[in-house]
């Protein structure tokens, strides 16, 4: 009886075990503070020969800027200006961009998740702007504003997630032109993490803003950083209007605009890391420096969505071994420039949360974090090449984050006597299981690993990590408190929505 009596309760302290992990309380880590190197692929040589490459880019080829505006703020100083084509000389270009801080600090309406942006300290933000949704059944499908909230709600809850996002989807059953209001309002509602902004037109740039002075109040949102926000330029050397109407929107408050260029190597860019790099350093500091002449001393990030391109099919790929060169690269560059490195991972082009989507993701995931990124976007659920975000695959790749997160933090030596005092106690043959220096091990354990017998695999239903994934985000949602918000302050959200709407037509403008 007492061997019987021994077995079950073993068998309930696993599933006890098993139990309080899933329903384990959420935890929100602060910025991380790396404690491991980072890694370089060029010496200081090779980044001054990028550094001079993208110089003579800009003197003697120049940027397109195809916005009026832009063009007359570029004349106040002594740029050449043909047309539409700014070309500037190095010493003006980098006396501009040395006003860009080297870290700022960027507000959450909650200030115990507000961070800081640049130096040591690394944020992780969430999916970004897909159309499509795979769903809690696993099936392909339009992205909802149910699908909406229900990312923001896996965001807030994710330890090394530090940012609510913005578009971490499009809501396709919202009209366009009232969309942003709504993705705003989301991060604002169900979590209490810093947003990203909306910068798909000048006006909706502009209602980001008035929510923000809503939740902050309108001084602080007009003179601290209360969103960071994403342009791309259209490689090879262009700003477009829309994009530099958002720039110059976000940059007058001084909130932080990451100026990404959108570059595809052997398509954007040309078919070399170097030469990428190159290209899109020439695109990504010609923006930083002109949001300066907007507001001077206005935040803004550096970095590169890296891809190469599939020549049998043109393509954009996710995840290879040039993309991470890129990532390498951009790192450094953002260094010498003294500006904060956006980087991407986890972004896959695979349909489906299984090996290839693995594969794609890492080859973003370990080169953002050894590249020394002080943000990283897309680092949850991205498949399809951007075009999807899948339930499944986000909180697999959350369980990665926390992976990094525990991995950046290095090596311990503070217990060494302790150690040795463990060793002496277990001896020869013994073994450390039962130690107390073991009991209290910070050892990183997968809460989703399969690392069972096959049987006890077969038995409980064989499932891929797909399915694994899909009833973990269940597990979540069904978990989820939505963090305390002023219902004054939400009031007065729905109303600027509401009034918005009525004076904003539907169809796209």
């Amino acid at each position: 009886m007492a061997l019987l009596s021994e077995k079950h309760t073993r068998k309930g302290g696993r599933s006890a075990r098993r139990a309080a992990r899933v329903n384990a309380p959420v935890i929100h880590q602060p910025a991380l503070m790396r404690n491991v190197p980072v890694y370089e692929v060029v010496n200081a040589e090779g980044v001054e020969q990028i550094h001079e490459l993208a110089m003579r880019i800009v003197e003697h080829i120049g940027v397109d800027f195809r916005d009026a505006e832009s063009l007359d703020i570029w004349k106040k100083t002594d740029a050449e200006i043909q047309g539409e084509r700014v070309r500037v000389s190095r010493d003006t270009l980098m006396a501009l961009v040395d006003q860009a801080p080297s870290e700022y600090v960027h507000h959450a309406r909650n200030p115990e998740r507000t961070v800081t942006v640049g130096g040591r300290s690394m944020v992780v933000s969430p999916s970004y702007g897909p159309p499509y949704i795979y769903d809690l059944e696993g099936k392909r499908r339009t992205a909802t504003l149910e699908d909406l909230h229900n990312l923001q709600k896996l965001n807030h809850m994710a330890a090394s997630v530090h940012i609510a996002g913005g578009p971490v989807v499009e809501p396709m059953d919202i009209p366009v032109p009232h969309r942003h209001l709504y993705m705003a309002y989301s991060g604002f509602k169900y979590s209490d993490k810093p947003i990203v902004g909306n910068v798909t037109a000048r006006e909706r740039a502009e209602d980001t803003i008035e929510m923000c002075k809503i939740v902050f109040g309108e001084d602080f949102a007009t003179n601290k950083c209360c969103t960071t926000s994403l342009i791309n330029a259209n490689s090879p050397l262009v700003w477009d209007a829309t994009m530099l109407d958002a720039l110059k929107v976000y940059a007058a408050n001084n909130h932080a605009v990451m100026c990404s260029p959108f570059s595809m190597a052997a398509a954007s860019t040309p078919a070399s890391n170097v030469g990428t790099m190159a290209v899109v350093t020439a695109e990504a500091l010609m923006a930083i420096a002109f949001a300066q002449l907007v507001r001077p001393g206005a935040p803004m990030l550096f970095g590169v969505p890296a891809m190469t391109v599939a020549l049998n099919s043109g393509a954009p790929v996710h995840g290879s071994p040039d993309s991470a060169i890129v990532q390498f690269l951009a790192g450094q560059m953002a260094r010498r420039y003294g500006i904060p490195h956006r980087a991407i991972a986890n972004c896959a082009t695979s349909k489906s949360a299984d090996m290839q989507a693995a594969y794609d993701s890492m080859w973003g995931l370990f080169p953002s974090f050894l590249a020394g990124a002080q943000w990283i976007t897309m680092a949850g659920g991205m498949m399809e090449g951007t075009l999807g975000v899948g339930y499944a695959k986000t909180v697999i790749d959350f369980e990665q984050l926390d992976a990094f997160y525990h991995f950046c933090q290095g090596c311990r030596f503070d217990d060494l006597d302790e150690i040795f005092e463990t060793v002496k106690d277990v001896g020869p043959g013994g073994h450390f299981l039962g130690t107390a220096h073991t009991r209290k091990a910070d050892l990183f354990i997968f809460p989703s690993q399969n690392n069972v017998t096959y049987e006890q695999w077969d038995v409980e239903g064989r499932k891929d990590s797909e399915q694994v994934g899909l009833d973990k985000a269940k597990q979540w949602l069904e978990r989820y408190e939505a963090p305390a918000i002023d219902p004054v302050i939400d009031e007065a959200l729905l109303a600027l929505i509401a009034d918005r709407e009525a004076a904003i037509p539907e169809e796209v403008r």
